[in-house]
């Protein structure tokens, strides 16, 4: 066995040789514009722990490029800071950008491995993601209308029972919801132990992000270490998360397998993929490969919910845009019944609200990671085979070619003199991802985000809330909302027996009022 105290030293001497032969091999080649790096551990000072998007943008404006390149103990990173750049290499060059960086900690230690939007390219990817499209394309969103009318007023209902916990009810009915739509679960009739760990594990992504970056990422060798072992805390960690993750994916699967065999279970995206797979899917490969699918759009209900805290911020913050979004809804849905999705077409301005909100708070500021295949050059810049390429949405939704005035928030952008959709105006897709590696269920996110937005502004007027002296409390800025405890006010009219299953609700007159008080803190 290897003495303990000459393992970090090989450790240590093993990246330094690999780093110098790596640099050497690639003096010749130019690199894109970036922080000049140290030796050995290269700009591993400068690249950002914490909102790393506005370092990549401030770089972008600094080095005037939209391509920025950095290295960490020799692996390379390319920052992607325009809509053009992400388009010419994630999209036009997809063959050679669509793979994912796998991670020690993510996919092997704490068993994400699973989400096949983090998968390296491959058969495997390509099977399950094809699988995941047929029942997520935007042609089979129809068949989850009622789920989702009904997600959204539940949503409606739990703001009026007990609005001092908003936030739980949108990530928990958020959750549900799609529990419905994949295992035909009844969230509120489910083992609440269950449902705790199920709900964990979606907690556990975040974690895993704040927990910054993990020394076993870039040494892989320090997997091996014994959980006693000084400095193995992260294996500790994500054995712990383990059990949260596997029940995520294994146990909701496992008891609609059951109800299958029992001729209990409802209809379902799980149902239809096992009867598709008839007795293969009792294969372990099988059963692994629709573990994986139904797991992984659990795993993404998250969307929804970060766009729900931006949304009710920004109502906040904006309400003569609030104002006019519920003076549509008034004029095309009245006030004797709730807002439905066929309605959707007719609610231009409530749509604009939308892509301004996903353009100006966007889910995911920096889409998740490709990493390319092979060595590339682009616009006279060397990209080596293996670097990490990161597009920087947020900067992208901050171009003034593209959205004049990008910090304001203006639904109007979006619309023609007319109060039209206007086609001429990009949407912010980008906030779904590039190329092969866009998100295959923005389809669904989409019917939910209107459904649950026209709910609550139909039926709530969201305000500022107040502090125990009555003075106006304003919210945190931008992405700091994680790092606040804050509260929300609200108004409103009916009564909870008012918003009836029918869709019918008592709001003449008025909207609702009430006053919450949250003190969580909210992730954005």
């Amino acid at each position: 066995m290897l003495d303990r105290s000459v393992l970090l030293p090989c450790l240590v001497g093993i990246v330094a040789a690999i780093i110098i032969v790596s640099r050497r091999g690639s003096e010749r080649y130019r690199f894109p514009p970036g922080p000049k790096p140290l030796p050995l551990i290269g700009n591993l000072l400068d690249a950002p722990t914490d909102l790393g998007w506005y370092t990549y943008a401030k770089w972008a404006r600094q080095y005037d490029s939209d391509i920025i390149h950095f290295e960490v103990f020799g692996q390379h990173f390319y920052i992607l800071n325009s809509v053009r750049v992400a388009k010419d290499l994630l999209e036009r060059r997809s063959q050679v950008y669509a793979d994912r960086q796998q991670s020690v900690m993510v996919q092997e230690l704490t068993g994400w491995h699973r989400v096949f939007s983090m998968k390296a390219y491959g058969e495997s990817w390509r099977q399950q993601r094809r699988l995941f499209h047929q029942h997520f394309r935007q042609q089979a969103i129809p068949e989850y209308h009622a789920e989702l009318t009904n997600g959204a007023r539940m949503l409606l209902r739990s703001f009026l029972e007990s609005p001092d916990h908003f936030l739980e009810h949108i990530r928990h009915i958020s959750g549900g919801t799609i529990l419905a739509v994949l295992y035909g679960i009844d969230v509120d009739k489910y083992s609440a132990e269950r449902m705790e760990s199920i709900e964990k594990a979606i907690e556990i992504v975040t974690e895993i992000a704040d927990g910054g970056v993990y020394l076993v990422d870039f040494i892989p060798l320090l997997k091996y270490l014994p959980t006693w072992f000084p400095g193995a805390g992260f294996k500790r960690r994500a054995a712990e998360w383990r059990i949260h993750v596997e029940t995520m994916f294994e146990a909701p699967y496992g008891d609609v397998k059951r109800d299958m065999k029992l001729g209990t279970a409802k209809p379902c995206v799980a149902t239809k993929l096992m009867s598709a797979f008839g007795d293969k899917a009792e294969d372990p490969e099988i059963e692994e490969l629709l573990i994986c699918v139904t797991g992984t759009a659990y795993a993404a209900s998250d969307t929804i919910v970060f766009a729900m805290i931006a949304f009710v911020r920004a109502m906040m913050v904006f309400p003569e845009v609030q104002c006019k979004a519920q003076q549509e809804l008034d004029r095309v849905v009245g006030r004797d019944r709730l807002p439905v999705i066929s309605d959707q077409a007719s609610l231009p301005y409530l749509a604009a609200v939308t892509k301004e909100l996903l353009r100006w708070h966007p889910i995911t500021p920096i889409a998740v990671p490709h990493k390319s295949t092979t060595d590339d050059w682009y616009d006279g810049y060397y990209v080596a085979a293996g670097s990490i390429v990161i597009a920087n949405v947020w900067a992208m939704f901050r171009d003034e070619e593209r959205y004049p005035d990008p910090e304001a928030f203006r639904p109007e952008r979006f619309l023609t003199a007319e109060g039209a959709l206007d086609p001429a105006v990009p949407d912010p897709v980008e906030v779904f991802g590039f190329g092969r590696r866009m998100c295959a269920g923005r389809h669904y996110v989409d019917a939910a985000l209107f459904l649950a937005m026209a709910h609550v502004l139909h039926a709530l007027t969201i305000e500022k809330p107040r502090d125990a002296q009555g003075n106006v409390v304003e919210p945190p800025p931008g992405y700091a909302l994680s790092r606040l405890f804050w509260c929300v006010a609200a108004n409103a009219s009916a009564s909870v027996d008012e918003v009836d299953d029918d869709g019918s609700a008592g709001f003449a007159g008025r909207r609702s009022h009430l006053r919450q008080t949250s003190s969580r803190g909210l992730k954005g």
